[in-house]
């Protein structure tokens, strides 16, 4: 903010440098014509009596009385302001006046038009991550943001972040506000969108009610996930919401689904998989028994997968080449599901992928509707792309699928 009103005075100052310079320049201007002009009507004036006293016109006393006539009348009219120079000065007054004029005016318009609190708003954004964000910022954030939603009532973005800050304040209440806020003003067709503010509606209105999920916020999670299957904020409550009901079985089923969702790396899967260790020692043994019997018994995905390269590319590809062929989600966590690696010099090559190569056991090709095989010749022996790395890959395919074919046709920049 400092910055801002900084700016601002110092582009009134500069305006009003070229207010009063006219001004200035103009009386200043005004007194050197008007010396000058008497100096030349004494020099005409002396002029003419010389030449009238040479003429025999003027006799010599008259013509002394007449030169110091002259003089005195260049005196007075040197000392005494002219009723011009008087009327020039009478608009000194106007410069002020209209300076100030114009700096009110430019601050009340920049106020009004928002450009201010739009200003604002963002430098709060901004230092928000600093450790000098203090309370009194976060609330004057708020109060600016309500007073933007008050004058832009369908700014989507501004009623979002008022629900997660005042999500993060535990100001619940006002969060439901914020993120009711959101979905009434998305477009029909933003789906996704849609989907998250749902998910983040249903986790403040979870919270407001002191952890209850009653059955309207049930349906606004289940909705989420008819939208976004993977929507991890609704699969994350749900899980909550099972095993405070001390429903733990459904509490495993909604946290391994968003275990498969993050990446190992991330800080949150060791929170998860530590939830998931929770229930399941909550559970009777032989609910554990039926359990692990349900998960025996889910079919094992296996695609067999045929690996050729371009004729293109052939030439290019080193002996005993480093082959990687790996199954992704086609929507859902980057780690593999699937990992094979060969050192190959025959082509085609044919190797099956299936959920025993599963890196972690919730992230196995059967948790997942569909994939995409990637076929990568690696130079540098390791399985992650790098520039002039060789691959292909499959396109989308369903999970039932029994065979795939890619080609390796395309160097990595």
């Amino acid at each position: 903010m400092s910055m801002l009103w900084l700016g601002i005075v110092l582009l009134i100052a500069l305006a009003a440098v070229f207010l009063f310079i006219p001004f200035i320049l103009r009386l200043s201007r005004g007194e050197l014509i008007r010396e000058q002009n008497n100096v030349d009507i004494y020099k005409s004036q002396l002029e003419e009596l010389a030449a009238e006293k040479e003429a025999g016109n003027v006799s010599e006393g008259d013509y002394d009385a007449l030169v110091v006539e002259v003089k005195r009348n260049l005196l007075s009219d040197t000392k005494v302001p002219a009723k011009a120079d008087e009327n020039e000065k009478s608009g000194r007054w106007m410069a002020p006046v209209l300076f100030i004029v114009m700096a009110v005016s430019s601050v009340l318009l920049y106020s009004h038009l928002g450009f201010e609190n739009e200003v604002a708003i963002g430098d709060l954004l901004k230092q928000s991550n600093s450790v000098d964000f203090t309370k009194e910022d976060t609330q004057e954030l708020l109060t600016r943001l309500k007073e933007k939603t008050k004058k832009e009532p369908k700014d989507i973005e501004s009623w979002y972040l008022q629900g997660r800050i005042h999500f993060e304040m535990a100001n619940y209440p006002a969060s439901v506000k914020g993120f009711n806020g959101v979905l009434a003003n998305l477009p029909n067709d933003a789906k996704e969108d849609q989907a998250v503010a749902m998910a983040q509606l249903a986790q403040a209105k979870f919270f407001a009610a002191n952890r209850k999920l009653d059955a309207a916020t049930q349906s606004l999670l289940e909705a989420t996930l008819e939208i976004n299957p993977q929507e991890t904020t609704a699969l994350g409550l749900l899980g909550v919401a099972a095993f405070d009901s001390k429903d733990f079985m459904n509490a495993i089923k909604y946290w391994q689904r968003l275990l498969a969702l993050i990446p190992a790396t991330n800080p949150n899967a060791r929170a998860i998989q530590g939830g998931i260790d929770k229930a399941m020692s909550q559970l009777k043994p032989e609910q554990v028994a039926a359990f692990k019997a349900k998960q025996l018994a889910k079919p094992v995905a296996s695609i067999i997968v045929t690996v050729n390269l371009s004729k293109e590319i052939m030439a290019q590809v080193p002996e005993n080449a480093d082959l990687f062929i790996l199954a992704k989600a086609a929507s859902g966590p980057p780690m593999p599901l699937a990992v094979k690696r060969l050192n190959n010099n025959t082509w085609p090559v044919t190797v099956v992928l299936d959920d025993s190569m599963a890196m972690m056991p919730a992230l196995k090709m059967s948790n997942f509707d569909k994939v995409i095989i990637t076929a990568r010749i690696s130079k540098s022996g390791v399985g992650n792309a790098k520039p002039g790395d060789i691959q292909g890959n499959s396109g989308v395919l369903a999970i039932s699928s029994k065979k795939a074919n890619v080609l390796i046709d395309e160097i990595i920049k």
